[in-house]
């Protein structure tokens, strides 16, 4: 008998052709949200996170759709929300279905002591009739369940287009680099919203921060503000970017091996 090995089916990851993406929603516990596909089997596929080099397998159930665009910020709906626990990937809500307790099952949780005498457990003599009308409806129960899982995942995914369109806009500082300055940044993002400097003394001499706020496409949509740094306006480079509160949305490595997370944290009043 000749044994074939049969190759996986072909992940939607495949289709970025090496490019970065972003997860949507993110992974809960992992700081960067920017990914790199490096191979894929058939239960999983294995991705790389840009910042850390640290790669990790995703499971294929929970892949949604792929936002394609000419700009490079690719997108990855994930069909469940994830958490990076225990060195794994797992759904942060856990569904869980209780299956019926048959009749006369025994009762593990009781424990078992060396020397002495077992547990009696009470035994009910019923019709069978009772038996079997139980089983169905333990049986009805759990098909239910399931069915029910089943409906709110499909919903779930056919919502997984639009928000991946929505997260596109909203985190297209994903583009940018350190090595990016006002120029690039706009030729990249286009003309802010509005756009404020400042400027902070330090040992090194006067810093000077740039803030560019963009505004993702909608009428509601949320901002965000594009920070770069420098000795002067004209030498001014991307560090990273914040939210409306200042709460830190991206970072990047400094040319002396630090996270440049504290100077975003500590910004100047604008």
């Amino acid at each position: 008998m000749i044994v074939m090995s049969i190759a996986p089916l072909p992940s939607p990851l495949q289709l970025l052709g090496g490019r970065r993406f972003a997860f949507y929603p993110p992974i809960r516990n992992i700081q960067h949200n920017e990914w790199l596909f490096r191979r894929a089997d058939w239960s999983e596929c294995v991705v790389m996170n840009v910042h850390s080099g640290e790669e990790l397998g995703v499971p294929r159930l929970f892949f949604g759709e792929v936002s394609h665009g000419d700009d490079p910020g690719m997108v990855v709906a994930l069909t469940r929300e994830l958490v990076w626990e225990n060195g794994q990937i797992v759904p942060l809500e856990r569904r869980v279905i209780e299956l019926p307790v048959a009749v006369n099952d025994i009762n593990d949780s009781i424990p078992l002591r060396p020397g002495h005498r077992a547990p009696v457990i009470s035994i009910r003599l019923e019709q069978k009739t009772e038996v079997r009308a139980g089983k169905w409806i333990g049986v009805a129960l759990v098909l239910g369940a399931v069915a029910l899982t089943i409906v709110s995942d499909i919903a779930r995914q056919s919502q997984a287009h639009p928000r991946a369109d929505f997260f596109r806009g909203y985190r297209g500082f994903l583009q940018l680099d350190s090595g990016d300055d006002y120029p690039r940044t706009v030729r990249k993002l286009g003309a802010p919203v509005s756009e404020r400097t400042a400027n902070q003394p330090s040992q090194q001499g006067t810093r000077v921060f740039r803030s560019l706020t963009y505004r993702a496409p909608g009428y509601y949509s949320p901002r965000y503000s594009v920070i770069l740094m420098g000795g002067t306006e004209s030498d001014a480079r991307y560090i990273g970017a914040v939210d409306g509160r200042r709460r830190v949305l991206d970072s990047i490595r400094l040319p002396d091996g630090s996270s440049s997370d504290s100077l975003l944290r500590s910004l100047p009043a604008f």
